[in-house]
């Protein structure tokens, strides 16, 4: 295989230079592009798989009739400075007209008095627009960019933006900007959607199904799954940053490939596993030595891989009854690296005194939410960890440990 230097780079890549920088997703951001033109989709992947540098390749590769505005919802702490935020963006693309910006930042201005007022006790402000009519208002005029284009909404990191919402005390808001997305997305034919985010919309809708809401939010916006690189694309990838970081090896396509396969052809992986080999130059590398480079990054100072977060998220974002009991789930599917049938796993569940009592019907309930936010993955009445370099690194942290 012929490789072509690359460098290593955690950072997201400009939409200038995705095309050169992202390796391996041609084909995948052309599938995207032909799902999103029959309607709006749900990326969905777990972190770190690349989701945001799909989308900068795929803008960057857009069809003629595709007008694509990126959005990141992440550091946004409202409903309506979204909006506002979200047409201050569409006017430094000339989406919008400069009466409409203008509208736009005012009413957003009078809206930061009125809160202001609220907190010191002044005397209130009269009721304002709501922000809902003028996100209409924005994506009806943003629809209005002739019968060959189509505007794509990519909002990115969606999830985060409804859970701060949710969290704050706003989970009205949060509904309401799903039901009115859903409501544009059914009256104007020409605009699509693009949701996405390493949290997964599964748990905030669930979050919000068990507080009432009874709305089918994204019912009309299938899931497109962002995987792991091919074997061949993830050797290449690891070949081309082997060659780049100018690491010793002696066959760098057998160096390359058990680059890809320690990584589980992961991107963000590849490029930790790398550069654990650049920080060790005194080493000629080997496909023996390669493949245990990932149990140093499992215990390397600062979790520079970022495994932690999947033992970290499920406090932070599951309820409290089903964070025990998926742990003790994990703990033992780590122990298994081709998984266990249902009724084995139930069995050896109940073992634990955590999980004594858990009936099947429960079980099953808990590993479904496992597998939709991509811990696990289920073949058949078998079940285990989607990625095994996750698996490897959730053994050694909990699963041999009897926890």
């Amino acid at each position: 295989m012929i490789y072509r230097p690359l460098r290593i780079t955690f950072g997201t890549p400009g939409i200038d230079m995705a095309s050169e920088q992202v390796v391996g997703r041609d084909a995948l951001a052309a599938e995207m592009w032909r799902a999103v033109e029959e309607g709006s989709v749900r990326l969905l992947s777990e972190r770190r798989m690349g989701k945001t540098w799909l989308l900068r390749l795929a803008i960057a590769k857009k069809p003629d009739w595709a007008v694509p505005i990126s959005f990141e919802a992440e550091g946004v702490g409202s409903a309506p400075e979204l909006v506002w935020r979200l047409n201050e963006q569409l006017h430094v693309q000339k989406l919008i007209d400069d009466d409409w910006r203008t509208r736009t930042g005012d009413w957003f201005r009078r809206f930061l008095q009125r809160m202001q007022g609220q907190q010191l006790g002044a005397a209130e402000i009269p009721e304002l627009e709501s922000w809902f009519s003028f996100l209409e208002g924005t994506c009806k005029r943003l629809s209005e960019l002739g019968a060959s284009r189509k505007p794509v909404l990519v909002i990115d990191e969606l999830p985060f933006f409804l859970d701060k919402l949710i969290k704050a005390g706003h989970s009205e808001d949060a509904i309401r900007f799903l039901d009115i997305l859903r409501q544009l997305r059914q009256t104007l034919p020409s605009l699509r959607m693009i949701f996405c985010g390493s949290l997964g919309l599964h748990l905030v809708l669930k979050g919000l199904r068990e507080a009432g809401y009874t709305g089918r939010a994204v019912n009309d916006m299938p899931p497109f799954e962002v995987p792991p690189l091919d074997k061949e694309d993830g050797q290449y990838l690891s070949g081309c940053l082997l060659l780049g970081e100018e690491i010793a090896c002696p066959a760098i396509d057998d160096c390359a490939r058990a680059v890809a396969e320690a990584a589980c052809e992961v991107p963000f992986y590849i490029q930790h596993v790398v550069k654990r080999m650049r920080e060790q130059r005194h080493c000629e590398w080997t496909p023996s030595s390669i493949r245990r480079i990932p149990s140093d990054l499992f215990v390397a100072l600062g979790d520079p891989a970022e495994f932690k977060y999947y033992d970290s998220r499920l406090d932070q974002y599951y309820p409290d009854d089903v964070v025990e009991r998926s742990r003790v789930a994990l703990d033992i599917l780590s122990r298994h690296s081709k998984g266990l049938p249902f009724d084995e796993l139930l069995n050896l569940v109940r073992h634990s005194p955590k999980t004594l009592m858990l009936d099947a019907a429960s079980l099953l309930d808990m590993l479904q939410i496992l597998r939709d936010d991509h811990y696990l993955i289920q073949n058949g009445p078998r079940w285990r960890f989607k990625l095994d370099i996750v698996r490897r690194w959730w053994f050694q942290q909990r699963g041999e440990l009897g926890l």
